[in-house]
């Protein structure tokens, strides 16, 4: 199973303290504030835990969306620079951007 975690985190500490935490975990950020990897149930549990302890009562937005491998590899993404290996799974669109002359 594939996990997707994405969070909205308006406190700049607070939200290098999330990403430490996802990275700590072996997530690969995808994008500023997205993260992927394949993590067991039990560490993803242990992982909101630690989440929820450094996040406390301050504003915060953590989401784990999970996929099977077959949905994963179904990604699309539409992109402008270079894209991690991990997605290069996918179904790729990458931007061109057109050349004037």
């Amino acid at each position: 199973m594939y996990q997707i975690i994405v969070y909205d985190i308006p406190d700049d500490v607070l939200r290098g303290k999330v990403s430490q935490t996802l990275k700590d975990y072996g997530f690969e950020r995808v994008q500023y504030s997205v993260f992927t990897g394949s993590r067991t149930q039990n560490v993803l549990e242990s992982l909101a835990l630690e989440l929820r302890a450094i996040i406390k009562k301050k504003e915060a937005d953590v989401r784990f969306y999970q996929q099977c491998e077959r949905c994963f590899e179904k990604t699309m993404v539409v992109a402008k620079k270079e894209v991690p290996p991990i997605e290069q799974r996918g179904v790729m669109f990458p931007c061109q951007q057109a050349e004037s002359g």
